[in-house]
C-alpha cells in the first residue's frame, strides 16, 4: 500500500512539474483530475463491494446507466458546441455500449457474473465517450474547412447526409485511430490492462488472450457506432455553428 502510494505520488509530482517547467498552465487541471480520480476510485472499490455481491447481473443496465450519464456529462464539458447536448451525448454513448455488451455475454466468451459485466460494460462506456468527443471535435474541424464545399453540394439540390458523407467518414476514421492502433500492436508493443491483470491473477495466458481480443474488437465496434450515432445527431448543429463563425 505504501509503496503504491509512492508510485502514484512520483508520477503525479512528474507530471505537474513538467507542466509548470513548460509553462503549459495544466497544473490546476491535472490537480482537479488527480483529486477526482482518487476519491472517485475509492468510492467505486467500496461501492463494487456491494455491486459484486448481486446475483441479477441486469442490476448493470441501470448501473450503467449512471456511469454513461457521467460520461455524457464529461464528453458534453469537453465540446462547445453552444447547445445543450447531455441527453443526445447520454443516448450516443449508452445505447451503443450496451449493444456492444450484449454479445459478449450472448456468445459465453465472458463469465455472466457482476463481476465481469459491471468492468466490461464500464470498458465499452469509456471507450464509447472517448469515441464521443474524438468525432465531433474532428466533425467540428472538418465542417469548418469544408464549409464552402457543403454548402455548394446543398445548393445543387444533393441531400445533407451526402453533402457531408466525406466529413463524417473522416471524422469516424478520427475516432477509429486509437483502437486501430491499440489493435494492430496488440501482443507485440502492448498488452492491455484487461489481459496484464488476468495474468497477474493467475488465468492461463491463452484465455487471458482470448477474453483480450473479444474485448477489444467490442470496442472497435462500440466506437464505430458511437461516432456514427454522434455524427448523425449534431451535423446539422454543427454546420450552424462553423457558418455562425464564419460570418461573425
Amino acid at each position: 500500500m505504501i509503496g503504491s502510494t509512492l508510485a502514484i505520488s512520483i508520477f503525479f509530482v512528474f507530471v505537474l512539474a513538467f507542466s509548470f517547467k513548460r509553462g503549459m498552465k495544466l497544473e490546476k487541471q491535472i490537480g482537479v483530475a488527480g483529486v477526482r480520480s482518487v476519491l472517485q476510485m475509492f468510492a467505486m472499490g467500496f461501492a463494487l463491494e456491494y455491486i459484486f455481491k448481486l446475483e441479477n447481473v441486469y442490476h448493470v443496465v441501470y448501473f450503467a446507466g449512471f456511469m454513461a450519464i457521467f460520461a455524457a456529462y464529461t464528453a458534453s464539458s469537453r465540446l462547445d458546441l453552444d447547445c445543450t447536448c447531455l441527453r443526445k451525448a447520454f443516448f450516443a454513448i449508452y445505447i451503443p455500449s450496451m449493444l456492444g455488451v450484449l454479445p459478449v455475454f450472448m456468445s459465453g466468451a465472458v463469465p455472466v457474473e457482476m463481476s465481469a459485466v459491471l468492468p466490461v460494460t464500464g470498458m465499452a462506456l469509456g471507450n464509447s465517450m472517448n469515441a464521443y468527443t474524438l468525432s465531433l471535435d474532428r466533425l467540428r474541424a472538418e465542417s469548418k474547412s469544408r464549409l464552402a464545399s457543403i454548402e455548394g453540394m446543398l445548393a445543387l439540390g444533393l441531400t445533407m447526409k451526402a453533402a457531408t458523407r466525406e466529413a463524417v467518414n473522416t471524422s469516424i476514421k478520427a475516432a477509429m485511430m486509437p483502437i486501430l492502433n491499440n489493435i494492430a500492436s496488440l501482443g507485440v508493443v502492448l498488452l492491455p490492462g484487461l489481459a496484464t491483470g488476468l495474468l497477474i491473477a493467475g488465468v492461463d495466458p491463452l484465455k487471458a488472450v482470448i477474453y483480450q481480443l473479444v474485448i477489444m474488437y467490442m470496442i472497435m465496434s462500440v466506437n464505430v457506432l458511437t461516432s456514427a450515432v454522434a455524427c448523425y445527431m449534431f451535423t446539422r448543429r454543427i454546420l450552424m455553428i462553423a457558418a455562425s463563425e464564419q460570418n461573425s
